[in-house]
């Protein structure tokens, strides 16, 4: 069985031959020691340039005209907004990404790995492109009092996530990926009702779009996300990568919805990798796979992907890799089958 066989299989609930993992190819920094891929992650060309920083900070503009600034790491927050007046949205222009250059080193890393399954990143996509463009608190307030910009925004964020979906295709992607933040700790950001009537129409409307082609959609979310999972599956998620499970619970999530739409995890990067010790880890990766998945498929494992960036263990990254190796094959007998 290819990795892509694999992957497939598993998405599908089609009985993989093993859980399919995700350990080395959208983890920064690159190391030299490979703990095993049945992914290519692939992604669209974003250009930005550096701007005037404060002391101590690195700040950069994208092609959006949002100004970023970090401290210690490449992630940083939006602290620039070009639609803080949401009245501007109107004259507005999206980058355009569909151009050539933008995927030239996708195209090579896609045919350079045939057999394993293509998983390609949207270069944007709603709720969070929404936030740093417009601004959070802004966005809060224009979400009530803006409902015509607001639904002028998201038309304009979903027919580039369509024309980006049609170029993925074209290129021999199998999945794409949205990075969609929806939660803190122990809620969602807006309430279900609100991502209900602005968001869930256009989530929709992409996935329609990628099945048609035969691909699939995968949701990566933070936060505290239970109850949008019922919505994703009515509207066809096929994938939800979620990173942190136990302000959830995994208990929950297997009584919920095990067998019903296929989980993408690490360990979670809060309560287990950060300080966990070998046993609290390998206690960790059974009941994602036993709970979360079964012989039909259901469960995919991973690393997260900048584990420098919240100060996890290179040790216990390697540990839990190994121990979903050891684990994930297929063997029987553990206590939370």
């Amino acid at each position: 069985m290819t990795s892509k066989e694999r992957v497939v299989k598993a998405i599908e609930f089609t009985y993989p031959d093993r859980i399919p993992y995700n350990f080395d190819s959208n983890r920064t920094p690159v190391i030299p020691k490979k703990y095993g891929d049945d992914f290519e992650w692939v992604f669209v060309n974003q250009y930005q340039h550096a701007v005037k920083s404060p002391a101590g900070r690195k700040s950069w503009e994208t092609e959006w005209g949002i100004v970023y600034e970090t401290l210690h790491t490449e992630l940083g927050e939006a602290v620039d907004f070009p639609l803080s007046d949401i009245t501007t949205v109107y004259e507005y222009q999206v980058p355009d990404f569909t151009t050539e250059e933008r995927y030239i080193e996708l195209e090579k890393a896609v045919n350079q790995n045939k057999d394993k399954y293509i998983l390609g990143m949207f270069p944007h996509f709603l709720f969070l492109q929404m936030l740093d463009l417009v601004g959070f608190e802004n966005l809060m307030y224009e979400f009530i009092d803006s409902p015509d910009e607001i639904e002028h925004l998201i038309g304009e964020l979903t027919e580039s996530c369509l024309r980006v979906v049609d170029c993925m295709q074209e290129r021999g992607v199998d999945g794409m990926i949205a990075i969609e933040d929806l939660g803190v700790q122990d809620r969602l950001i807006i309430s279900p009702v609100l991502w209900r009537k602005i968001f869930k129409p256009a989530y929709k409307k992409i996935i329609e779009k990628l099945h048609q082609y035969g691909m699939h959609f995968f949701i990566h979310s933070c936060g505290y996300i239970i109850e949008l999972i019922e919505d994703f599956i009515e509207i066809g998620v096929d994938v939800v990568q979620i990173d942190q499970q136990d302000n959830m619970g995994i208990q929950i999530l297997s009584d919920k919805y095990r067998g019903r739409i296929c989980f993408f995890c690490p360990c979670d990067i809060q309560t287990v990798l950060p300080n966990g010790s070998k046993e609290q880890i390998e206690e960790s990766v059974l009941k994602l796979i036993h709970l979360l998945g079964s012989e039909e498929g259901g469960f995919m494992a991973k690393t997260y992907p900048q584990p420098e960036s919240i100060c996890l263990p290179e040790e216990s990254v390697k540990y839990m890799c190994e121990m979903f190796k050891r684990h994930g094959a297929g063997e029987k007998g553990s206590k939370y089958e």
